[in-house]
């Protein structure tokens, strides 16, 4: 005799993990010293950013599509942020590192200010709230 099982793949009772709620939360509060220019705030927000993205993969708790399109996101922020943590002026440098430090800024806070950004951090603060968890699967086990 043939028995099927249905067996529901685990499904979060709780929000977001406290760990990915810390990390966005770090990647916001470094938001204001990248935009005045603070020295090492860009390498601070990228590594931020970079373990939302890490988290946000090694849960296979929630929906794919979501946690892609966060990531896909995340990983433009952290490639607008990259320029400007690399070229940091230094005192007695040519003047060329000064300006390559000046459009990367400008890069880094072209992305702080647009409408992508601003949407990517609703849609993190939607995501630490409600996080949107997979569909369980069916598996069916037969006993014979």
């Amino acid at each position: 005799m043939l028995k099927a099982l249905e067996k529901a793949t685990h499904q979060a009772d709780s929000p977001a993990p406290p760990f990915l709620i810390d990390q966005v939360a770090a990647l916001l509060c470094y938001d204001p010293s990248v935009r005045s220019g603070e020295q090492n705030a860009s390498s601070a927000m990228s590594a931020a950013a970079g373990r939302v993205w890490s988290v946000l993969g090694d849960r296979r708790l929630f929906d794919r599509s979501a946690v892609d399109q966060l990531r896909l996101e995340l990983t433009w922020l952290t490639e607008a942020l990259g320029p400007l943590s690399h070229s940091a002026p230094v005192r007695g440098q040519p003047q060329s590192n000064e300006r390559a430090y000046e459009a990367a800024y400008d890069t880094a806070l072209t992305a702080l200010e647009s409408e992508r950004y601003f949407r990517l951090v609703a849609d993190l603060q939607q995501f630490c709230s409600t996080p949107p968890v997979r569909q369980p699967r069916l598996r069916h086990l037969y006993w014979g």
